[in-house]
């Protein structure tokens, strides 16, 4: 759902009852194993196996069955026969199907677009392109059904805390529990919990976060192109397996400014518990950015040259480009190089001297920025169409009518206010970590994104000393 409006009118404040807000405490899971729940992805994992097969019936759909070469039914050490899901075929090797191993699981959100693609598209073959759809969509069904039922057995006893945290706190939860209610008296309109709920079984989001533009659409329609439509069906597979962070920090910027507060004007942000991860990292920078004042600039990566060559694509550029980075998807992601198909290469060759395009006579590690930064421009325009229509119905919700004036910036955030002064270090981060090589990552990414004032502590208690009652 792109705009809950239930959810929302739940977190508004009227104006006569809003107290000044100046902090923002993100809660990780680390924050609900320091409170002793059993939260982690090992236990996904442990869940996942012992519930595989009621789920599967539950879906109604089947398992395969592992051969031997002479055509006997593969066991197990115990004899048992081996079996396995489209979740296993879709993310392991599909030519050798066996069950995913540990480093899938304890890494599921930024494992979860590790796809070879080029691998499914081989071992479907011509004429299998529709079974690469179905086995896409049936993957995503059970493994979200799977994190779903997972989440809701997650049972948290109420207890009295050890700390207060007062009104002028907002706090953004990565996590689905009802820990900070239970046990840490916050109230409901004070909590936005950024992924949904374990209550509320469909708002609950998880995935990774590397490609969340739509499926490229002119793939599907290579009828007599198989390899194409197969890329197509496995884009759109990875579309809707991506968080979409973009959404999401939209509607944290509603959840703020229903509170009548910029995250521009927040003053600290404490981090709990949170791990960095790849998937979460957007969150982290817009944060950062919003907070020290700092403007993105999401192509200074690129060499001048490289933006010219951008600027200047026809139709057919554009499309050669997105093409391209579907293609790429086994190099960029999986970091394997790209399965050979002769015939493709040879004409590739033979043509390539007769071509001007720029990016076919380039290194490959320009043509993949090229590509990479192509279909992002694709994604802002995608984007700011989405954030409209989010927009308009945020404004619907606080009846108001965009015809009728100018809003406040604090109900529409529509654009920064040139009057908010940035101190010279910006917003202050207390940030807890769990290991030294997490302290090492963290301190690597807050740099890179150019923020200075911040510390570390190696303990959630040491974190929040001040909150302690």
């Amino acid at each position: 759902m792109l705009f809950d409006k239930d959810l929302f009118e739940s977190k508004y404040v009227p104006i006569e009852q809003r107290t000044p807000i100046d902090t923002l405490i993100l809660i990780g899971n680390g924050f609900d194993i320091w409170q002793n729940l059993d939260t982690s992805y090992q236990s996904f994992e442990k869940y996942y196996e012992a519930h595989l097969g009621e789920m599967l019936e539950r879906l109604h759909l089947k398992k395969y069955t592992k051969y031997n070469d002479d055509g006997t039914p593969a066991v197990d050490l115990k004899g048992n026969i081996i079996t396995y899901s489209d979740v296993d075929l879709f993310y392991g090797d599909p030519f050798k199907p066996q069950k995913l191993n540990h480093t899938f699981w304890w890494n599921f959100e930024t494992a979860m677009d590790k796809i070879d693609d080029q691998q499914i598209n081989y071992f479907f073959g011509r004429d299998g392109v529709k079974n690469i759809k179905k086995c896409a969509e049936n993957a995503q069904k059970i493994l979200k059904e799977m994190f779903r039922d997972w989440v809701a057995t997650i049972d948290i006893s109420e207890e009295i805390s050890k700390y207060a945290f007062g009104d002028n706190v907002l706090f953004v939860n990565f996590n689905y529990t009802e820990t900070l209610l239970k046990r840490f008296d916050v109230k409901a309109v004070n909590e936005f919990h950024i992924h949904g709920e374990a209550k509320d079984k469909d708002s609950i989001i998880v995935g990774h976060a590397t490609h969340p533009e739509y499926p490229y659409e002119p793939l599907r329609l290579f009828k007599n192109k198989p390899r194409m439509e197969g890329l197509y069906y496995i884009e759109e597979f990875l579309y809707n397996s991506d968080k979409h962070i973009e959404d999401n920090y939209m509607k944290l910027q509603m959840f703020c400014g229903l509170h009548g507060v910029r995250i521009e004007n927040i003053k600290k942000i404490y981090v709990l518990g949170l791990g960095f991860g790849d998937a979460d990292l957007g969150y982290i920078k817009h944060l950062v950015y919003e907070t020290q004042g700092i403007s993105e600039e999401p192509e200074m990566f690129l060499e001048e040259v490289e933006k010219e060559y951008l600027d200047c694509l026809d139709h057919d550029g554009i499309m050669n480009i997105n093409m391209q980075y579907a293609f790429s998807h086994r190099e960029r992601v999986m970091k394997k190089k790209p399965i050979s198909f002769p015939e493709y290469e040879l004409l590739d060759e033979m043509i390539k001297p007769y071509v001007e395009d720029p990016y076919q006579h380039v290194e490959r590690d320009v043509q993949l920025r090229l590509e990479m930064a192509g279909v992002r421009r694709r994604f802002r325009e995608e984007q700011e169409e989405r954030n409209k229509k989010m927009r308009r119905e945020y404004l619907r919700m606080l009846n108001k009518r965009m015809h009728l004036g100018v809003l406040t910036p604090v109900e529409a955030f529509l654009e920064h206010d040139p009057q908010t002064p940035y101190d010279n270090l910006g917003a202050e981060w207390n940030i807890s970590y769990h290991s030294e090589e997490d302290c090492e990552r963290i301190n690597r990414i807050m740099q890179s994104y150019g923020c200075k004032n911040y510390k570390l502590y190696p303990e959630i208690e040491q974190c929040i000393e001040q909150f302690k009652k």
